[in-house]
């Protein structure tokens, strides 16, 4: 077992820290176990110029992923003689921009408030990949987004361990959260205790820097 005052390992059976005398039967004043998990160091949290950073990056690389999947698509839709959906929503937003009337790629007025190849294109561009590249990425055994692998940034759970998949999709469906604050979501690690940001707090996991 570890101590919940020092973090060291002590042991299991005594009441008292062979280290530094604490109780180990009291709840831990940290969040997290100071440990070592392969190749990732709980020692430093990741600050919010570090984070900010990374999440530059991120969105970089979310950018270069989304031009892919559009090329992707387009030639998938033009193997199969058909209009691409994507090509589509950026006509109708256009359209809706000059308030004409939106049509389809064969002139078809449509009439739906939100149509239907808008929201594919929002849902592939905006939801499906970032939600894939943030929560496959994070519960990987990097334990980081590309962004974060530059920064030199791990996300972990309140004991330092390897986040699951379901932990990273919770966590970055709660990034909307943060969002919806005016982004204050994104600032708060500046001045809370664990350095987490709100989507943090609501997913249960921290943040920490990878320094050599």
């Amino acid at each position: 077992m570890y101590c919940p005052k020092c973090g060291r390992e002590t042991e299991s059976g005594g009441r008292f820290c062979q280290w530094c005398g604490a109780d180990t039967r009291v709840a831990p004043p940290r969040a997290v176990l100071r440990k070592r998990v392969g190749d990732i160091s709980t020692e430093k949290y990741a600050g919010l110029g570090r984070r900010i950073g990374s999440g530059l990056v991120d969105i970089l690389f979310l950018i270069l992923f989304d031009l892919i999947a559009v090329g992707i698509i387009s030639s998938i839709s033009s193997f199969l003689q058909r209009p691409s959906p994507v090509s589509e929503s950026i006509v109708m937003l256009y359209q809706y921009y000059r308030h004409v009337p939106r049509t389809d790629a064969y002139g078809n007025v449509v009439n739906a408030a939100i149509p239907s190849q808008i929201i594919f294109s929002a849902g592939l561009l905006f939801l499906l990949i970032p939600w894939i590249y943030f929560a496959w990425l994070e519960s990987s055994t990097n334990q980081a987004t590309l962004g974060k692998l530059v920064a030199r940034i791990a996300v972990t759970d309140m004991q330092g361990s390897r986040i699951t998949f379901a932990r990273g999709t919770l966590r970055f469906f709660a990034m909307s959260l943060s969002f919806l604050t005016l982004c204050v979501g994104f600032i708060i690690p500046a001045f809370t205790r664990y350095k987490q940001g709100l989507h943090d707090i609501i997913a249960g996991t921290l943040m920490f820097r990878q320094d050599p």
